[in-house]
């Protein structure tokens, strides 16, 4: 389930401007580039061959084509210029805006997105990365995880409008809700926080085994646990190469060491995805909302192992 809800311009249709900024800044000409597909924001992303033998990795976004992804676009800079080294995310070479254009140029991370589908490997190299995350206290310049969240009172609101709702989830949503309360209180903390990990946001290189977290957009100070739960959610929804019985058995082996409150958190996601898939199509993303419905509904087996955990 490769989360891919807008098709991705070439690098070439970037302002000249833009792309003569980054030369400039890169202190080198672009003398090729391989467009980077996929991905939830509709801007160009690239590997550009320099011609000083370096290659960079490069994504722009025009706030006039899409105002938020612009706004994360300048998120993950200010992350990226504060994140320690001891951290396994891409350097940051530089930022360029130029009109309502913003560029982020990077280290170009060797390897493969790391799913979907999850395989047993990648899973164990983006807890690693996830654990590595963790151990750092986030820098004072980012902002605490709440401000970075969604809404996860899904399961609340829809038990205000269960006109909806399908007899699993109108059987179990007592349980449901009460799993979720408290998360703006539960999350929070002090240690770095990815806060957006799916296959598709590591790349892992597979002789060595590790893996690097892109996309930091929504990086931000919080719980220790919280990457560790976005994780095993996301190989049971996106799916894993040996079957949902793995991802399902993975995702508790990622959980079942952490603190019940990253289990209740993986549950709100879920509240969160299914409430959400109700509302209005994004602009540009007509399958975005059939995404998040198909994983709130992966995650269901899941979720009653978590609720057994939970009530013992």
């Amino acid at each position: 389930m490769t989360p891919v809800f807008t098709t991705r311009p070439s690098w070439q249709t970037a302002p000249a401007p833009l792309a003569r900024a980054v030369e400039a800044r890169v202190g080198s000409p672009i003398i090729g580039f391989t467009d980077v597909h996929g991905g939830m924001t509709p801007g160009p992303a690239a590997t550009l061959s320099l011609g000083n033998g370096d290659t960079v990795f490069v994504k722009a976004m025009s706030a006039h084509v899409n105002a938020r992804s612009h706004e994360l676009y300048q998120q993950e800079a200010a992350v990226l210029a504060v994140v320690p080294a001891t951290v396994p995310a891409a350097r940051l070479r530089a930022v360029i805006e130029i009109g309502d254009w913003i560029a982020l140029v990077t280290d170009h991370v060797r390897g493969a997105v790391a799913g979907p589908p999850w395989t047993t490997a990648a899973v164990a190299a983006v807890a690693r990365a996830c654990a590595a995350t963790a151990r750092v206290t986030a820098p004072e310049s980012l902002p605490p995880v709440l401000a970075r969240l969604p809404d996860l009172d899904g399961w609340v609101n829809l038990a205000a409008e269960p006109g909806d709702l399908t007899g699993w989830e109108a059987r179990h949503l007592d349980r449901l809700t009460a799993a979720t309360i408290g998360w703006r209180t539960w999350t929070s903390g002090r240690f770095l926080t990815h806060q957006d990990i799916r296959g598709d946001n590591a790349i892992v290189d597979p002789a060595a085994g590790v893996a690097v977290l892109v996309d930091w957009g929504s990086g931000a100070a919080g719980a220790p646990w919280l990457d560790r739960a976005l994780l095993a959610a996301d190989v049971v929804a996106a799916g894993h190469a040996e079957g949902p019985g793995i991802a399902r058995q993975q995702a508790l082996d990622l959980l079942t060491d952490q603190p019940v409150e990253a289990s209740r958190f993986v549950i709100a996601q879920a509240g969160m995805w299914r409430r959400n898939s109700t509302l209005p199509a994004h602009p540009g993303m007509p399958t975005h909302r059939a995404w998040q419905r198909a994983r709130a509904d992966a995650l269901q087996p899941l979720i009653e192992d978590l609720l057994a955990m939970i009530d013992t």
